[in-house]
């Protein structure tokens, strides 16, 4: 009988280390998605940039977020002085160059584009440790939208596609001073997002468990943080209701095959239905503008005009 009390132990400790190691290495990649690489700052130069895709002028521009690093990034000005500025936020694995397809759409709109790298990202500081759960980055909205404060700009927008739709609703949330928000495919929550890969696993074996997804998506979350050191994360559906009456556009793709359309649903009802939704039926991941991209530029536009007329 001890033999066998042993034995069970054993696999008990085998079992439960073999777990550890699953979650670790999901929240690796959940962090790390595939091809994230932070460049060295002491080495690396952005070959493409405003002027050689766009041919608009902008100057490099840096400034500090909460916890004193340095966030770089470039400042597109509008060809007029402007009160508008629109803080554009990447996705993860991305930085300052993600927008580069909108910047003419964002420039257009007589506005001063601010497009920078997250910490973690491009030559903005850090260890290369890879995403953090938007609650990072929102920090790093916040602290560009206070940049934008502070050179004179009278309203403030930011746009950001998957983890920086993410983090701009959480940034509006926290920060009330943010006029409004332009997101596309934002999650609702990680732990959806994490427990909707593990289904499509199961799913190309023919299984199905949605509870044990939905512990697994939870376990990588909290492994996450712990890897993070991220005390105060929220989730963009817990906190959404709180940018209302400031405008929010949302946009998703009916064909993203990575964040899916629940978490779209999910946002607009947390949202107390004040969010204005736009589906984009045949549009993937963040490839609204380029499937849309008349449709884009105008409902971005008219946006714009009323965050304006309100002022």
């Amino acid at each position: 009988m001890g033999g066998i009390g042993a034995a069970v132990l054993v696999a008990i400790i085998v079992l439960l280390l073999a777990s550890f190691v699953a979650v670790w290495l999901e929240s690796r990649s959940l962090t790390s998605p595939q091809g994230y690489h932070q460049p060295d700052p002491k080495t690396f130069t952005f070959a493409q940039t405003p002027k050689t895709e766009a041919g608009l002028d902008f100057e490099d521009i840096s400034f500090p977020a909460r916890n004193g690093q340095t966030v770089r990034g470039w400042l597109v000005p509008s060809d007029q002085p402007a009160d508008l500025a629109i803080v554009t936020l990447h996705g993860a694995g991305g930085n300052r160059q993600s927008y580069f397809d909108q910047l003419s759409m964002l420039h257009g709109l007589g506005a001063d584009v601010l497009m920078f790298d997250a910490r973690e990202n491009g030559l903005s500081d850090g260890r290369g440790r890879g995403i953090g759960l938007a609650v990072r980055e929102a920090e790093d909205a916040v602290a560009a939208v206070e940049e934008m404060r502070r050179r004179g700009h009278k309203t403030v927008v930011a746009y950001g596609c998957s983890l920086g739709g993410s983090a701009a609703i959480i940034a509006a949330a926290r920060d009330s001073s943010i006029d409004g928000i332009i997101v596309e495919a934002s999650l609702s929550s990680f732990e959806d997002f994490v427990a909707d890969k593990a289904n499509r696993r199961l799913g190309k074996l023919g299984l199905k468990a949605n509870w044990a997804t939905s512990i697994w998506g939870r376990a990588v979350v909290a492994m996450s943080r712990w890897r993070m050191g991220l005390e105060d994360y929220e989730r963009p559906e817990d906190v959404i209701d709180q940018i209302a009456p400031r405008p929010l556009l949302l946009i998703h793709g009916g064909q993203d095959p990575w964040v899916i359309e629940a978490h779209a649903d999910r946002l607009v009802e947390r949202s107390n239905q004040t969010a204005d939704y736009w589906l984009i039926e045949e549009a993937g991941h963040c490839d609204g503008y380029n499937i849309r991209e008349a449709e884009y530029r105008a409902r971005v536009d008219g946006f714009i005009e009323a965050l304006r007329a309100a002022d």
